[in-house]
């Protein structure tokens, strides 16, 4: 008769362990979204029969809050219910991008250029590429945490260093990545389109953020947290895995990440396809008027507010011509069918924009938001808690809510309606605010438990590297990323800030003086 011996877990494999109950406890967002509704609903008829009111620093107006449970209330609903939906900004920007890199992602295109870049890598060269790729990778959205760490794995395993060690690192890569990547990505639409809609309650009338509005900030953190973690995975979590003796290395073989005709054929067709949109963007760059503002240049120019399209036709472009020539197109029926595949994904997205959409919507007309940023930020005016200390509790919050909220867009559709306009009382830039969440969001992402890509590699790791993997393994190699992470984010945030720099093109760390006034 065999005993089987359970190991006894540590404090903070016990403190993961209930992380990760407490978010398995958590509802789907639609749901949360649905019950904010509710919750907000019933609030309005609370605040308005209190009298409560607030000062609009802008303009001075006494502002009072409405109850949804009256004949307005129901008569705004039932006219804008629609609407409300219809105009979620970040809904219309996530289905755009998807069209465009989607079809990349379905021809194979994002497969081939990333087997193509780790392709004959030097071993000491492996951590930092594999970062880099990572993050750039997180263009295709949360596919690159299906893609990229398995890879790793194998280039790690393919010149003798630990598999499981290049699994985490690429994990720790995508992770990041949803900040610390230098090329737009859908999430950066996503967002803005958020900040945008937060922003309306507060500054009506000022310009909309949009998809570079981070930019500044994400190529800096890129260069930073490459170099950070790059030192950070070769000096602290492979040593604590040591040499790899598994049975994996009998795997190993020179054509892991071998091209074939037809995929070299369907590359040397993207590039120059990638190449002309260069050239064609710089055209409109150089002819004055076209593409950059006559006065203000990139501030406030065309190619800013179309960068969207602009995404679009590039990557749609190129995902064409790459399935044509690959012969992964056979003819334009193929096209409709894996753009139809592609955004049938997005199905839980768009159930969970509806939710979100109606809550910020009643939020912003209840007029609660407004009022509980005045008044917020004058408490936190009273306190005396601004800037670098301030930006860093906001961090550690909303760390602290990704081990419960996974999703980026839902936690930032949560916090948007309060953080930005009270942050903007205290003089913040909403494109500052949102960065700041991002850095919180992309370091937390490295260790939630909740995070169900992180339980399929860990499978995938046990069946093919090391049966003796466990998740408490896995997170005390991934912690060492998420410290370095955090912490390296974070120190560049008060550098900027001391620094006064823009963390975007027309994206100030601090509103222009005298805008609002608290």
């Amino acid at each position: 008769m065999s005993t089987v011996v359970t190991a006894k877990k540590n404090g903070f494999e016990k403190f993961l362990d209930g992380l990760e109950w407490l978010g398995n406890l958590l509802p789907s967002p639609f749901t949360i979204f649905a019950f904010l509704f509710a919750v907000t609903a019933v609030a309005s008829v609370i605040v308005t029969a209190s009298g409560a009111t607030a000062i609009h620093p802008a303009t001075g107006a006494v502002i009072k809050s409405q109850s949804l449970f009256t004949d307005l209330g129901l008569k705004w609903l039932l006219s804008n219910l629609v609407s409300n939906f219809t105009s979620y900004a970040p809904l219309g920007m996530v289905l755009v991008m998807t069209l465009g890199i989607g079809l990349c992602e379905e021809v194979g295109l994002m497969n081939a250029l990333i087997r193509k870049a780790m392709a004959n890598l030097p071993a000491p060269m492996v951590p930092y590429m594999v970062l880099m790729i990572g993050f750039t990778a997180r263009i295709a959205s949360d596919s690159s945490s299906l893609v990229i760490p398995p890879l790793a794995a194998i280039v790690y395993l393919g010149v003798g260093r630990h598999p499981v060690v290049g699994c985490l690192t690429g994990y720790a890569a995508t992770a990041v990545g949803t900040l610390s990547n230098p090329v737009i990505a859908g999430v950066d639409a996503l967002l803005c389109g958020v900040t945008n809609s937060a922003m309306k309650s507060i500054l009506p009338n000022m310009g909309l953020t949009d998809a570079l509005s981070n930019e500044y900030f994400k190529l800096a953190s890129c260069l930073l947290m490459v170099l950070v973690m790059g030192f950070v995975s070769d000096k602290i979590v492979e040593p604590r895995f040591g040499k790899y003796t598994g049975k994996a290395l009998a795997s190993i073989s020179g054509d892991q990440f071998a091209l074939t005709t037809t995929e070299k054929k369907g590359l040397g067709v993207a590039g120059w396809i990638g190449l002309l949109n260069v050239a064609l963007i710089a055209t409109g760059m150089y002819i004055p008027g076209v593409l950059l503002d006559k006065k203000t240049g990139l501030i406030n120019s065309p190619f800013l507010s179309g960068i969207i399209p602009i995404i679009l036709v590039l990557f749609f472009s190129c995902g064409l011509g790459y399935g044509i020539a690959s012969g992964a197109i056979k003819s334009e029926a193929d096209v409709s069918k894996m753009l139809t595949k592609k955004m049938a994904s997005l199905g839980s997205y768009i159930v969970m924009a509806f939710a979100s959409a109606q809550f910020i919507c009643l939020f912003d007309w209840t007029k609660m938001g407004t009022m509980l940023s005045i008044n917020g930020a004058l408490a936190l005016k009273a306190m005396g808690l601004s800037g670098i200390p301030l930006m860093l509790l906001f961090i550690i919050f909303v760390a602290v809510l990704d081990f419960l909220i996974g999703s980026a867009s839902a936690k930032w559709a949560l916090c948007a309606p309060v953080f930005v306009p009270m942050f903007a009382m205290l003089g913040f830039h909403p494109a500052f605010t949102q960065l700041v969440y991002r850095i919180g969001d992309c370091a937390a992402n490295v260790i939630s438990p909740t995070n169900a890509f992180l339980w399929m590699l860990l499978d995938q790791c046990k069946e093919k590297y090391d049966p003796n993997a466990t998740i408490g393994s896995f997170l005390s190699g991934l912690f060492a990323f998420f410290v370095a992470s955090q912490v390296g984010l974070s120190l560049l945030m008060i550098v900027w800030m001391l620094l006064g720099l823009p963390v975007g093109p027309g994206a100030p760390i601090h509103l222009p003086a005298g805008m609002l006034k608290i």
